[in-house]
């Protein structure tokens, strides 16, 4: 049975490390390292005609005389060598080749020449290749690390979330994977596809769209040489209710050079790609900490049912910028319709606290969390809410008890419910975020978040 490239990179059964180098601390080595160190069950092998073994791996002098069938090379040679490299792996069946080095379309024409010839290598083989100028692909879950970035030394054990994670810049993505490990969201699979003389951002997340270990699909694209395959990857990631999260660079004319200058790419149509998306619901992101706030946002699965959302908070000033920033997104902050509702949220506030949307509890609430306890069980039933915000700061001191009941008020709902916490040590928000609950810095960040997922759900 014909293996597809996702089946290459992400679940190989053999991998081969082309230019290996004994030293695990160098580039050369590190994939080998990583390999070995992480616990891959496949079988390993090693290209170097100086050695017959690297890193206690067997070596060989060409791709040709490895055992085979070799499903995955890693090639780390330098620039020069990679054509030839990249030659042997095919003549020798190997299913499919990542290349770490620079200097090909990037630099122009000077490099372009090797680009087109290893262009035309993939199409001649049917060998599928990642990059070059790129960092690499993982999949925790085979423990299948062929790359040599240093973002993943000590985080290839950590907890993971079912996302994956593909980016065109290696940089982006490998900033992104670490945000998203501070925000206790692991990564699932990850992919840096470079210069894409082969394989592009948008093919491997549609090879994922249906995997049952993925939820979300998150893609930083430079530039979009087919727009039929991201409609086709946006449609079947719609049909499959996961949202497609997508960063894109070259909007403007500086950017579409910084783009040409990075991976050689051209940025595209602009206002195409955006019809692309909104024709099928797929979101699209401003910047990095954006794409990981969706992220971090969409992660529980909920769905919001209309576009109301109540913003319960004990700063009146603080709920009033987030009101302000809500009615810019198209969110509905509206005074409950209800007057028995309105009724019973106000027998349990104080006198000078407010029933008006945002919901106001005062820093009365810090020295009686029942008041805090029983405002979210009367705001998460209520008709007129399809979506929680809870906007707090601060209150370090007893934290631990406010967390507990924001993570008991989440766990209540089905309902978006995302909380802002701003100021103090920021151990409340990482304990809310071990919660599982979505939490954010800044009523802004969180407000755009809640209407990412608004958005998606009504489209």
């Amino acid at each position: 049975m014909t293996r597809t490239a996702a089946d290459l990179l992400f679940r190989p059964r053999s991998i081969v490390v082309y230019g290996a180098s004994s030293d695990p601390e160098k580039l050369s080595g590190r994939p080998l390292d990583y390999l070995k160190r992480f616990g891959y069950e496949g079988c390993i092998h090693a290209v170097n005609p100086r050695r017959s073994e690297v890193q206690g791996v067997a070596a060989y002098a060409t791709a040709a005389e490895v055992p085979g069938p070799v499903d995955l090379a890693i090639v780390v040679v330098p620039a020069s060598a990679v054509v030839e490299a990249i030659r042997g792996c095919a003549e020798a069946g190997v299913g499919a080749a990542i290349i770490f080095a620079s200097g090909f379309s990037e630099i122009g024409e000077d490099g372009a020449p090797q680009q087109r010839e290893i262009a035309e290598i993939a199409r001649g083989s049917g060998m599928r290749v990642v990059g070059p100028n790129c960092l690499g692909t993982f999949a925790v879950n085979e423990r299948a690390f062929a790359t040599f970035s240093t973002a993943f030394d000590e985080d290839a054990h950590r907890p993971v979330s079912p996302i994956a994670l593909v980016s065109q810049s290696g940089a982006v993505g490998t900033f992104t994977y670490s945000t998203m490990n501070s925000l206790g969201l692991g990564v699932t699979y990850f992919a840096n596809t470079g210069n894409e003389v082969d394989v592009t951002v948008t093919e491997v997340l549609a090879a994922l769209v249906d995997a049952p270990d993925v939820n979300v699909l998150m893609g930083h694209i430079e530039g979009c040489k087919d727009l039929e395959a991201l409609a086709a990857l946006a449609a079947a990631a719609r049909e499959h209710d996961k949202p497609l999260l997508l960063l894109k660079s070259g909007r403007s004319g500086p950017g579409a050079r910084a783009v040409a200058a990075h991976t050689g790419s051209v940025a595209g149509d602009d206002a195409a790609f955006n019809e692309v998306l909104e024709a099928h619901g797929a979101v699209r992101v401003p910047s990095m900490e954006a794409w990981s706030d969706a992220a971090l946002a969409f992660m529980d699965g909920r769905r919001a049912s209309g576009r109301r959302v109540t913003i319960v908070t004990l700063s009146g000033g603080g709920g009033a910028l987030a009101a302000d920033r809500a009615a810019d997104l198209g969110l509905r902050v509206e005074t409950w319709s209800s007057e028995a509702d309105r009724a019973v949220l106000a027998s349990g506030l104080p006198y000078f606290g407010s029933t008006k949307n945002p919901i106001d509890m005062t820093g009365a609430m810090i020295n009686d969390l029942s008041l805090l306890e029983r405002t979210l069980a009367n705001v998460s039933a209520n008709d007129d809410t399809d979506s929680v915000l809870v906007l707090l700061g601060n209150a370090d001191r007893g934290s631990g008890e406010i967390v507990a009941t924001l993570a008991k008020a989440y766990q209540a709902t089905d309902k978006p419910f995302i909380v802002a916490w701003t100021g103090g040590s920021g151990r409340p928000r990482a304990a809310l975020l071990d919660a599982g609950v979505p939490t954010y810095t800044d009523p802004d960040r969180a407000v755009e978040a809640l209407s990412r997922v608004t958005e998606f759900s009504l489209a």
